[in-house]
């Protein structure tokens, strides 16, 4: 990178960027490092580096940053062979988690980590209050499971590959995945995704899923006319109704697991405050009467609650979403982190990319 950053245009919209993925990628793509006191920071370095770039890239000015608050969910409760197949993280990947939390914060982004829900949990629920705010969104990302919250209609929600900057619309949705983002779920509902350890309907691929949904429009359409589905022309369409009879069961379970929830309690109450109406339930509460059980609620009896993680940040401030996720530059006391890291680079590129943006 230059040291010299040319002007860029600044969008009037929100970036939200998948913080976890990025350290991920930083930790299987940079060169290792050590902190003074030994703790391993290269994951946590090359986010920082990942960071400015898209940032410089996007010319954005409101910002907010997503990371998993740990492994347990909600969705672990709903089903738990959830991500079971997934190993734990590598050791020198464990203590930069919080680091990366630490890191976003000093650099004066909007970090948000909310126990119980997942980075792309966030991104939906961000990507609704900016859009009732009248704020487009552009998520950074290049997880499948967010294409489902695209939408060209304004204020438009469009996803933004972190590597190529390459920005995917309905149409893109539709040429990577072969249905409309509002039709998505239903979609890997039948195909399940092995990534997540999703099982969906045995014997349903993806062509079969996405033939289903265009002809049928959803889950409901699909077991609600069973005895048409012979009559598609698609190859083994004989045996297909069978095979969904089988996994009726799997595929609105997989529906469950793979639709994102946009109501993580992301506003920040006072203390002793309760949630107001309308308010998402926070971890661990039950359902009213006669409500159906959803992210964040006791888990019901048989099923088995993970322990709390402990990585939480929600922004604060006065105004609504647009004032509080507004890049301000890095924080005063970001020198500290980054002495503990031992190397204060990452800082200084970030304070002259606020200094061009500022200007621009």
């Amino acid at each position: 990178m230059s040291p010299t950053l040319p002007l860029v245009e600044a969008q009037p919209e929100l970036l939200v960027i998948d913080a976890t993925a990025l350290l991920f990628r930083a930790y299987f793509g940079m060169r290792p490092r050590v902190a003074p006191d030994g703790t391993p920071v290269g994951a946590v370095f090359g986010l920082a580096q990942l960071i400015v770039q898209i940032v410089r890239r996007e010319g954005a000015r409101q910002i907010a940053l997503v990371y998993d608050a740990g492994r347990t969910t909600f969705r672990n409760r709903i089903d738990p062979r959830y991500k079971a197949q997934r190993g734990e993280p590598p050791a020198e990947l464990v203590p930069q988690f919080d680091l990366a939390l630490r890191l976003g914060q000093a650099l004066g982004f909007a970090a948000y980590s909310v126990p119980d829900f997942e980075a792309d949990d966030l991104m939906a629920t961000l990507a609704r209050v900016a859009r009732e705010e009248g704020m487009a969104t552009r998520l950074c990302s290049v997880d499948k499971d967010v294409c489902q919250l695209v939408r060209d209609a304004g204020p438009s929600t469009w996803v933004v590959d972190p590597k190529t900057g390459t920005v995917g619309d309905e149409a893109g949705v539709r040429e990577r995945m072969g249905v409309a983002p509002r039709q998505l779920v239903d979609a890997m509902a039948l195909t399940g995704d092995s990534s997540d350890n999703i099982p969906g309907v045995r014997g349903i691929g993806p062509r079969a899923a996405v033939a289903l949904i265009e002809a049928f429009g959803d889950l409901e359409g699909i077991y609600a006319d069973l005895g048409r589905v012979e009559g598609l022309a698609l190859r083994g369409a004989k045996g297909l109704a069978q095979k969904l009879a089988a996994g009726r069961e799997e595929a609105f379970l997989a529906r469950r697991l793979v639709q994102l929830c946009d109501v993580v309690p992301i506003e920040a109450a006072g203390p002793g405050e309760a949630a107001g109406p309308g308010e998402a339930a926070g971890p661990g509460e039950a359902a009213g009467p006669g409500e159906a059980a959803g992210p964040g609620e006791a888990a019901r009896p048989g099923e088995t609650a993970g322990p709390g993680d402990g990585r939480s940040a929600i922004p604060t401030g006065p105004g609504g979403l647009s004032a509080r996720t507004r890049w301000a530059g890095p924080e005063p006391a970001a020198g500290l982190l980054f002495a503990e890291l031992g190397n204060d680079g990452p800082l200084r590129w970030a304070q002259l990319l606020h200094g061009v943006l500022a200007g621009a």
